[in-house]
């Protein structure tokens, strides 16, 4: 028996941010926080490097040291503020300014440093809340010889098309923001779009960048993109069958009898309930929400999931499936944006889950 397997195409990423430097220009900011969605900070870092990327992005300041222990021509941004002056110089990593309070508070050791100044917008983590504080910012950090590099924010209602339009209000006040800073100062960095708002625009007019991430791991922003099959998808997770039980009417398996069988369960041509036990579960990544109601793939068919545990999942299947056949949560053909689109979770949710301690992890360059 084969242990569940977890396997990370690269060169599926390299064709990612081929396609994207290519659709805006070279205007790319690849974000690779939480070990770049957790396909591994230096295997992704190294492989968007080759394919021409020079501008990364990510929340952690120790991962921010990693890629400049990486190398040193590249540009890194800190999406999240950050007062440890000396290791931001030591390093030539740019950072956010949280608002305008946090700017004046912390001017004097900001010297010899890149910032970005952030829009709350409608996600309102950090960043300034108000057009004039925003503008106010700006001019502050211009008296103070402060240099900001770049302005950016952060659509959160790009993947939803609700019936109020969020995303074209939060998209329409920030332009109207970005227009207003760009009549007075230069910047080398405009960056607001995640996937989902560059799957919908393309790369917004006077903005110099992207910054994307989900999409570079082979996940489209929305359903039904223009161009998704442009993108690769870039993972597979596998298991085997490692039993295969006939279930009796009212015999049940799993925690506190999860599936019971019945004369109406069985999807087999000979009418018995058979199930499959397959030796991956939660303890491995696999989200709850991924299984019941949802389907695997075992030798090009679909079949049920009827149950969960932490170290197995149980399919209901026919009498085509034999003890040792491989089963497929995800690959090219049941893809994690699939399940996106059903409600299981977001990409990034059901991607950063996966247990790289308990799954055997293969890259394929």
């Amino acid at each position: 028996m084969e242990n569940a397997k977890l396997k990370i195409d690269l060169k599926a990423l390299y064709n990612n941010a081929r396609f994207l430097l290519e659709e805006t220009g070279g205007g790319v900011i690849a974000t690779v926080k939480n070990n770049a969605y957790n396909f591994g900070l230096e295997r992704a870092v190294n492989t968007f490097y080759e394919a021409g990327i020079r501008n990364f992005a990510t929340t952690s300041l120790k991962e921010a040291i990693k890629i400049r222990d990486l190398y040193e021509n590249v540009y890194i941004l800190m999406l999240n503020p950050s007062d440890d002056f000396d290791t931001l110089r030591k390093y030539r990593i740019s950072s956010s300014i949280a608002n305008l309070d946090w700017l004046k508070t912390h001017k004097d050791d900001m010297k010899d440093i890149s910032w970005h100044l952030e829009w709350a917008g409608m996600m309102r983590r950090s960043g300034c809340r108000s057009e004039d504080e925003f503008m106010e910012s700006l001019d502050f950090a211009q008296k103070n010889n402060i240099a900001i590099d770049g302005i950016w924010t952060h659509f959160s209602w790009a993947d939803e098309f609700d019936k109020n339009n969020s995303y074209e209000k939060e998209k329409e006040n920030w332009l109207n923001i970005e227009k207003k800073a760009c009549e007075k100062y230069d910047f080398k960095f405009i960056h607001a779009q995640n996937s989902a708002s560059f799957c919908r625009d393309g790369k917004l007019p006077e903005h110099s960048h992207v910054r994307v991430g989900i999409i570079l791991y082979g996940c489209p922003g929305y359903e039904n993109w223009e161009y998704q099959g442009k993108i690769q998808h870039a993972i597979e997770v596998s298991a085997e069958v490692i039993a295969i039980n006939d279930l009796l009417d009212g015999q049940s398996i799993g925690y506190c009898s999860s599936f019971i069988a019945s004369k109406d369960s069985s999807i087999s041509q000979d009418g018995k309930t058979h199930v499959a036990v397959i030796n991956i579960g939660y303890g491995d990544g696999i989200l709850r929400k991924r299984v019941i109601g949802h389907d695997v793939e075992i030798n090009y068919k679909r079949y049920p999931l009827v149950s969960m545990m932490m170290s197995h999942t149980v399919a209901l299947v026919d009498e085509d499936v034999k003890i040792g056949d491989k089963v497929y949560f995800y690959k090219d053909t049941i893809p994690v944006f699939e399940f996106t689109y059903k409600g299981v979770g977001a990409n990034s949710e059901q991607i950063s889950a996966l247990n790289f301690n308990s799954l055997d992890v293969e890259y394929v360059d």
